[in-house]
């Protein structure tokens, strides 16, 4: 919320809780935005904070399309021609007011104004969609509504036609007409005030569903403008007023009225404490200039305001003597703040852009916007505005460029958005946006990019008239709710060249027809799973550079005619329901930076070709059926990969790592689990410096790991588990500082354990069970400070350190199995974080630890099959998280404690101890 009510002529919502504090990776204000604007600077690229629901957000709140799209119109294009006749009834109207004859002057003033309107304006309320619930019989206004007795006015029918005309009055600052017309048609029950003051009448309709504040005139008071606290000069003030009646929105000069709008607030500051110099004798003679340059101040400083500006990151020359072009963010004569020029005087002032994205905007929009009739570029993203958007930003016919995307902005879309006819730019995305695409953006004949996504709630089909938008090269609808089909008309699109529709719930065939679009270089159908089609014809997109089908039904082979796309970078179809194998001809896909084709039903062998392509980055074809022998032209030519996916493949175990593998220096992720290959791990492996994954596990893959491995010192995961490697573990594992999971488990290594494994206080994972090691843990693995889970399982260990028992994080414990003796450790029960502990199959002596209860995070614990004796100890009973006890093949007596018996754990003990209790009890005789 601002630090000022900011008051608006959008419908009013509950307001959400504050925003969440910023992500960590938007700098000092919270957000991360380009700071040059192009239409897509990167093709990759869209603003975006949120891939999930930002936490702490309010549902969002539908903005009342309706009425919205309603009043828009009327600001917009209700007009009344001042002509003579009304003129002079509102001069004497405002005569009357003055020397307070308004009741003796009233009957004859309404003469005029009937007189001037019968003969000079008829508007249709109906034909204009100012909707006020009328029939469209009734919406033309006559001269019924000011007749002498006033009994059309006083009946139902006829004081909407009459309020009709009281907007209208109001619309064109007739304020004395308005009041003595209210005062004719006023019903005469209690429930309304005679004496409702213009500025309420005017949120009403601009409003209809926001709760009205009491009028702050006394009652029977009757004024022809807003009364705000007094302030500064009263012929200012008057002055001041007859501009802004003139220039703002109906709502945004009501808020006037209203004490601490922001409205209120900057025209009190104004008149008040402004330094600037105004020229008030020529704004009072419509001096153009000196009218400018006092209304741009002033709707600035409502900006500021409504904005919270006391809290925004850069506020520079903000409310200071210096003319409003020297302000932060703010643009004049068409060039834009911060650039070459900007500094210039030699233009006349006129305030055409307003660019204050990611500066800590918080509050409403504000419709005041409208009033600065040369703004052409408004950019307000990346910020915490709330609310719906005002009618009157759909009435600013000179905006080129309008940049909202990544804020709280709620409510539908306006019907009356297709008004802005020369808006070239719009963005939405990031928003909380309800409702539907309206069908009339497609009247927005010179929008060149629509924005739309991340907004999950903006449901429907998408409009068949966006395809009449000659201009548009870039539509990203994505991450939305939108269904139905892609119309096939897109292929009007000439000038298309991103169409991003990625994770929708469309339906249909993907349109052959998009595939004329030459122009076209991005297109996104990712995630939507029903969305069905091929690629034939996909050599007609010559300018292609990223594609997008996964997740998707799109079937049938990869065409050979894809070699067309002779600029493709990004190819990406994981999940999609391809057949056959990689044709030959993608080799010639000479800039191809990422390939996924991951799980998308390939098979055979993967041809030799593919290891032309020396641009590429990030591979994965994981899960398919690829056969035979990764070709060697593939490992000397992808050398600048840095993430490689063949896991889950079946490759012949003649397959395996060459020695040329030490070439990809670039590499950060090589995964080839489950993928078939064999041979041994080479010295070579060493050259991959830049390597944080290597995942081998479930291979044919033999020999001893070579002592190089110690080269890879920014590995953070080796997993080497479920093959055939053997030896012992060489020392130089110790030097992998960064490491923090290590699975050697199912292999063949023997030996001890070497102690400087004992080094690596990141690891939180350390997997050595299935193997032959011997000997004693080493003690340094009380340095293992990080350490989460140990698994010894399988082994021929000997003795545990006394030091492994001082790890603090130690979750589970799996060492069963081994050829552990001696007194069973007494120490497990200092380790309070332990889940899980399994020492079962051992030659433990003693008795279970007295303490055993300290462990409350206790969920399983398994020591049958050791050498144990005495009685349970009590504590047990205090294991309330306990779902698994197996102490069976020892020596123990006693009884299992009553308090566990509630918890339907599954015990397991001897015969000799007791459990009448339990549910769950497997005796079992020695």
């Amino acid at each position: 919320m601002s630090d000022y009510e900011s008051d608006s002529d959008s419908e009013s919502s509950a307001p959400p809780p504050p925003p969440p504090p910023p992500p960590a990776n938007r700098g000092a204000s919270g957000k991360a935005s380009p700071s040059k604007r192009d239409p897509f600077p990167e093709i990759l690229r869209f603003r975006s904070k949120r891939s999930s629901q930002r936490p702490g957000r309010a549902d969002n709140v539908a903005g009342g399309a309706a009425h919205h799209g309603a009043n828009a119109v009327a600001e917009e294009e209700l007009e009344i021609q001042m002509t003579p006749a009304l003129a002079s009834a509102m001069k004497q109207g405002r005569a009357a007011k003055s020397n307070e004859k308004l009741d003796a002057e009233g009957e004859a003033l309404i003469k005029d104004i009937e007189k001037a309107i019968a003969d000079e304006i008829e508007m249709d309320l109906h034909n204009e969609a100012i909707e006020l619930n009328l029939e469209p019989d009734d919406a033309t206004l006559d001269a019924s509504c000011i007749n002498k007795d006033k009994s059309f006015a006083k009946s139902s029918a006829g004081r909407k036609k009459c309020l009709g005309m009281l907007v209208a009055l109001l619309l064109v600052g007739g304020g004395v007409a308005a009041a003595l017309m209210f005062t004719v048609f006023a019903p005469p029950d209690a429930s309304v005030d005679k004496s409702t003051s213009q500025e309420e009448a005017a949120v009403a309709v601009d409003n209809p569903t926001q709760p009205q504040p009491a009028s702050p005139y006394p009652p029977g008071t009757q004024t022809s403008v807003p009364a705000p606290a007094p302030m500064g000069s009263s012929s200012h003030q008057e002055t001041a007023m007859n501009v802004l009646q003139k220039s703002l929105p109906a709502g945004s000069y009501a808020a006037l009225s209203r004490t601490g709008s922001a409205q209120s607030t900057a025209l009190e500051y104004i008149l008040n404490q402004d330094v600037y110099v105004y020229d008030w004798d020529g704004i009072a003679a419509e001096d153009e200039t000196a009218t400018r340059n006092f209304l741009q101040r002033y709707v600035l400083t409502t900006l500021y305001y409504a904005f919270g500006g006391s809290n925004w990151d850069k506020s520079e020359n903000w409310r200071t003597k210096y003319d409003v072009c020297t302000w932060y963010g703010v643009g004049c004569d068409g060039v834009k703040y911060g650039t070459a020029g900007a500094d210039s005087s030699s233009g006349e002032g006129v305030v055409t852009s307003i660019d204050l994205h990611q500066n800590n905007l918080k509050g409403t929009l504000i419709g005041d916007l409208a009033a600065l009739t040369g703004l052409t570029d408004v950019e307000l993203h990346s910020n915490y505005i709330k609310g719906s958007i005002p009618p009157a930003i759909y009435g600013m016919k000179g905006l080129s460029v309008l940049f909202l995307d990544d804020n709280y902005l709620s409510g539908s879309i306006s019907t009356s958005v297709g008004k802005l006819s020369n808006l070239s730019r719009l963005t939405l995305s990031d928003n909380e946006m309800t409702g539907s695409i309206p069908s009339e953006i497609g009247e927005m004949s010179n929008l060149v990019m629509l924005w739309l996504f991340n907004n999950d709630k903006m449901e429907g089909s998408i409009p068949e008239s966006l395809s009449g938008l000659k201009k548009l090269e870039a539509l990203a609808l994505f991450n939305m709710a939108l269904t139905g089909s892609i119309p096939t008309s897109f292929s009007k699109l000439s000038s298309l060249q991103i169409l991003k529709l990625e994770n929708n719930f469309l339906t249909g065939a993907l349109p052959s027809a998009l595939y004329s679009l030459s122009s076209l270089q991005v297109l996104g159908v990712a995630g939507n799973s029903d969305l069905s089609g091929s690629l034939n014809g996909i050599n007609g997109l010559t300018s292609l550079k990223e594609l997008y089908i996964g997740y998707t039904s799109i079937s049938g082979v990869i065409p050979a005619s894809i070699a067309a796309c002779g600029d493709l970078m990004v190819f990406s179809a994981p999940e999609a329901k391809l057949s056959s194998s990689i044709p030959s001809s993608m080799g010639s896909l000479s800039s191809l930076v990422a390939l996924d084709l991951g799980n998308s039903g390939l098979s055979g062998p993967i041809p030799s070709t593919l290891g032309r392509l020396g641009s590429l980055e990030d591979v994965v074809l994981s899960k398919n059926e690829f056969t035979g022998v990764i070709p060697d032209e593939i490992w000397e030519g992808w050398v600048k990969a840095k993430k490689v996916d063949f896991s889950e493949n079946s490759f012949s175990s003649e397959s395996g790592l060459p020695i040329s593998i030490g070439n990809w220096k670039s590499c950060e992720n090589l995964d080839m689990a489950s993928s078939g290959i064999g041979g041994s791990i080479p010295a070579e492996i060493g050259g991959m410096t830049s390597l944080k994954v290597l995942d081998l596990s479930t291979n044919e893959l033999s020999g001893e790991l070579p002592s190089e491995i110690g080269e890879l010192t920014s590995i953070t995961e080796l997993v080497l588990f479920s093959n055939n490697l053997n030896g012992t573990v060489p020392s130089e594992i110790g030097l992998l500082q960064g490491l923090q999971i290590f699975l050697l488990n199912d292999n063949a290594f023997d030996g001890k354990i070497p102690s400087e494994l004992g080094q690596l206080s990141d690891v939180e994972l350390i997997q050595l069970d299935l193997n032959k090691f011997t000997g004693a843990i080493p003690s340094s693995f009380g340095s293992l400070t990080n350490l989460k889970e140990l698994n010894l399982q399988k082994n021929y260990f000997t003795s545990l350190p006394s030091q492994l028992f001082e790890l603090e994080y130690l979750e589970y414990l799996t060492a069963d199995y081994n050829r552990f003796s001696g007194k069973f450790p007494d120490g497990i029960t200092q380790m309070a974080t332990l889940i899980e502990v399994h020492l079962a199959y051992n030659r433990w002596t003693g008795t279970v630890p007295r303490n055993i209860g300290n462990l409350a995070n206790l969920t399983v614990f398994t020591a049958n099959n050791c050498q144990l004796s005495g009685e349970l100890p009590s504590s047990l009973g205090a294991l309330t998280e306990l779902v698994t006890l197996t102490l069976t093949r020892n020596q123990l007596s006693g009884e299992v404690p009553t308090r566990l018996c509630d918890l339907g754990a599954d015990i397991q003990v001897d015969c000799t101890v007791e459990c009448q209790c339990c549910t769950n009890y497997n005796c079992t005789n020695l």
